[in-house]
């Protein structure tokens, strides 16, 4: 049984969509709960908004993932495959997302970090 696994991803997927919308919106401002926070990035608000303006493709990306991991579980599931599968896709699935996680950390670093030389 997969399901636990399924709504992990669905509910990454909800969350970095939702993040990557706030942010488009211009409504995530520089706080210490909620974003991607790094010493270059919790520079300034100029920082922040560059950060995750850069970083928001990349987390689409990541739901993206998630969402295609989350229906590949749930299609392994009805399917009726064996549970070997499930545990390769699920593996597989948060290895990419972990990846994916690092380029988003990087690229916002990058970004906050060129900002924050400037000044």
């Amino acid at each position: 049984m997969f399901y636990p696994p399924i709504a992990g991803f669905l509910v990454l997927a909800g969350v970095m969509v939702s993040l990557a919308v706030v942010q488009q919106q211009g409504r995530l401002k520089r706080n210490s709960a909620i974003g991607i926070r790094t010493r270059h990035t919790l520079a300034s608000g100029e920082a922040w908004a560059s950060a995750h303006a850069a970083a928001s493709p990349y987390m689409v990306a990541m739901a993206v993932v998630a969402v295609a991991f989350g229906f590949a579980l749930l299609t392994i599931q009805l399917a009726g495959l064996p549970e070997g599968a499930g545990h390769v896709v699920v593996v597989t699935g948060y290895v990419v997302i972990v990846a994916v996680a690092l380029v988003v950390w990087r690229v916002a670093d990058c970004a906050a970090k060129a900002i924050t030389e400037q000044t």
